[in-house]
Order: C-alpha cells, then sequence, then structure tokens
C-alpha cells in the first residue's frame, strides 16, 4: 500500500427509497433547461422512464434508448453526436452499466471533439463535459460513482476503459424501489460483478484505508443479501442492502483499481459477448485461487466479510474458505460456467494473450501476472462444470 493516497470520489449521493422524488432539485441545482435521458430499449418496455419523466414535468426532456449492451465506440459517438444535434444542457443516464457508462461518454464527448477511440485510456479528455445525473436500476457496476467508462472495441473483440474526472457525475440517485422488478438472472450477474469489485479493490496494490472500508462493506453487504435479491426480488431490504453494496463497491475500485478478473473478463466480453457480470463471475474464484498466494491474510478476511468461521484454522486455511464462500455463492444464484457457456477452449491463448495487454488490470493485481499464469486460470475455469 502506498505511503500516500488518493481518494476521488463524486461530490452528490442521493440514496434510499423513493429518493427519485429528488431528481427535480438534484436538475434544477445544475440550472439545465433541456434535458436527455439516456437509457436502453429493454428499460424502456417498463415503467421505470416514466416515473423519471413524471418527475421532470417543466424541464424539456428527451429519452435516448438506443443503448446496446457493452456499448461499443460506435454506439458512443452516435449518441455523443444526438447530443450535440440536440443542443441538450444536460444528461441523466437511467439504467444498468451500459445506459450509464453511455451517458458517462456521451456528457464529455459533446464537449470533446474527435474519435473515440482517442480518448481510450487514462486523461486523454481535454475538456469537462455536459452535467449529468446517474440513477442506477441494477446492483452491479457502481458506475454511477466512478470516473471509468468501459467500451466495446468491436473489430479488434475486446474491451477497453476510458478514465477521465470528467466522467464523474454532478449527482448519483440510488433509489432501491427502482430495482425490486430486476430479473434474477441479472440481479445474479450484477450483485456478482459488485463483489467481484469488491474483492479486487480489497486485494489491490493501489489499495488504501478508505478503498479497505468501502471493499469489506460491500463483501459483508452481497453475501448476507445476494441471495435473497436474487430468489426473492420483492424483498426491498434485500435490494436496498444490494444498491448500497454496489456503491461502495464502486467507490472501492474507483480509486483501488481491478485487477486480472476483469483483465481476463474483458477479452471473454469482446471475443464471445459474455455479459460483464457473467464474464467476471465465472472467473473469479479461479484468479483469487491464483492471487491468494500473495496476501493470505487479505483473503482470510474475505471469508470472514462473507460470514465464514475461520478462528479455527490456519491462516491459508481461512483464505481457502473465502474462495469457497464465493463459489458457493455463485452456484447458490445460478452462475453458470465457463463450459456452459460454449466458449472453445481453443481460445485460451488468444484470451491470455489479450488479458496480458490490460495494464491497467495487471499493475493493481496482487500477484504478478505472466502468460503462464493467465493460461492456468482459464483452464481452471474451463475444469469446472
Amino acid at each position: 500500500m502506498a505511503d500516500i493516497n488518493t481518494f476521488t470520489c463524486i461530490n452528490r449521493i442521493i440514496q434510499g427509497r423513493n429518493s427519485l422524488r429528488q431528481l427535480p432539485d438534484e436538475v434544477s441545482k445544475l440550472k439545465a433547461k433541456r434535458v436527455l435521458i439516456v437509457t436502453d430499449p429493454g428499460l424502456t418496455k417498463t415503467d421505470i422512464p416514466l416515473k423519471v419523466l413524471a418527475q421532470l414535468q417543466g424541464f424539456d426532456t428527451e429519452v435516448y434508448s438506443e443503448v446496446e449492451p457493452d456499448p461499443s465506440i460506435e454506439t458512443i459517438g452516435t449518441c455523443a453526436d444526438f447530443v450535440r444535434r440536440g443542443r441538450f444542457d444536460m444528461i441523466i443516464g437511467l439504467g444498468g452499466g451500459s445506459a450509464i457508462d453511455t451517458a458517462k461518454c456521451a456528457a464529455v464527448l459533446a464537449r470533446n471533439e474527435g474519435d473515440v477511440q482517442q480518448f481510450l485510456g487514462i486523461e486523454k479528455l481535454h475538456n469537462p463535459g455536459l452535467p449529468k445525473i446517474l440513477i442506477p436500476t441494477t446492483a452491479g457496476t457502481g458506475s454511477e460513482v466512478t470516473n471509468i467508462a468501459v467500451l466495446s472495441l468491436k473489430q479488434a473483440h475486446t474491451k477497453k476503459g476510458i478514465v477521465s474526472r470528467f466522467l464523474f457525475a454532478d449527482a448519483a440517485i440510488l433509489d432501491p424501489e427502482l430495482t425490486v422488478n430486476l430479473p434474477s438472472a441479472i440481479t445474479a450477474s450484477t450483485g456478482m460483478d459488485a463483489l467481484t469489485h469488491a474483492i479486487e479493490a480489497y486485494v489491490s496494490r493501489f489499495r488504501q484505508p478508505l478503498t479497505d472500508h468501502f471493499a469489506l462493506e460491500a463483501i459483508r453487504l452481497i453475501g448476507a443479501n445476494l441471495r435473497t435479491a436474487v430468489h426473492f426480488g420483492a424483498n426491498i431490504e434485500a435490494r436496498e442492502a444490494m444498491l448500497t453494496a454496489s456503491l461502495y463497491a464502486g467507490l472501492a475500485f474507483g480509486s483501488a483499481a481491478t485487477g486480472m478478473v476483469h483483465g481476463l473478463a474483458m477479452p471473454l466480453g469482446g471475443q464471445f459477448n459474455v455479459p460483464h457480470g457473467v464474464a467476471n463471475a465465472v472467473l473469479l474464484t479461479h484468479v483469487m485461487r491464483f492471487n491468494m498466494v500473495s496476501d493470505l491474510n487479505r483473503y482470510r478476511d474475505i471469508a470472514v466479510a462473507m460470514g465464514e468461521r475461520v478462528e479455527h484454522l490456519s491462516v491459508r486455511d481461512g483464505a481457502l474458505r473465502g474462495i469457497e464462500a464465493v463459489a458457493s455463492l455463485a452456484q447458490d444464484v445460478g452462475i453458470p460456467s465457463l463450459q456452459s457457456l460454449s466458449i472453445p477452449r481453443e481460445a485460451i491463448d488468444a484470451l491470455a494473450t489479450d488479458g496480458m495487454s490490460n495494464s491497467r488490470q495487471i499493475l493493481p493485481n496482487p500477484r504478478n501476472v505472466t502468460y503462464d499464469g493467465l493460461v492456468g486460470i482459464l483452464n481452471q475455469a474451463f475444469d469446472v462444470n
């Protein structure tokens, strides 16, 4: 852990049941007059966009719903062009990580002319974007409180990120009522995504006291509530706990970064269109097992946060218990195996090679990363039925 730490996060987080009612005040604070809601086609089939529009009476508001899952750089560019042509002065991102990442990028690209690819990487945006309010309807990515957006590069069959202080929202509204009707499979995959964020932040080489606090609390909340949220979705207490966990995990990895679960999940998603949360979930325990030897005590802490009793175990056995607890949770919420996703084993070389190009995940990873190490992780994942 570094001697000097920098923790960054957004200015305003509005959280709680029915907190959507605060939206008009937040829009007024930003002096917006022409507002664009960025969402996805699936969400427009629910009543959630109508609930948001009902809060925005008196504002000139339009809805843009052409967001695809795991948005491509082309999708981002199209949305940014729509924002420029429409002369909007504020963006609301509404939905899961794809809609929120699209909204974040469109808001900044509206004020940063150029090809989207030139902004991939760290702090390559030159100008602040339009004001933005982000409203998650899933409990997973934590994107509403991070300065990161992950985009698909279709031609290269991979994913890369834009990291910039200008991607931070002006405000995030976390209303658990908006997550109650989320399908169980999406609840499971997004919940495991949040767990991945928290675990990778806790063991990161870039960790710090604040990220440790948020990461462990996120792990504790997910271990105690994800099963209920998946199998009894109307339980508002579990939904609220999961949304808080996603928030805490976002605050943790926003400063501590993620490791090689994400470093391998991005090519898995880019090459085979595996949803991001599922890609993380099928790799998580295998990367944990690879990384565990770098810091047994940290992995033992994860076991305790997951609710395991480890005081009678050696430190190593306690660390292993944490991995077992994560595997049991994934099984209980219905996460598929890598084999069941119809990924050919012959893809291991391409996945590992692409993983070795993801320096943004290699550097924070607690164990030194090698090509052979990644091949070993992927072989383990394929061997699990």
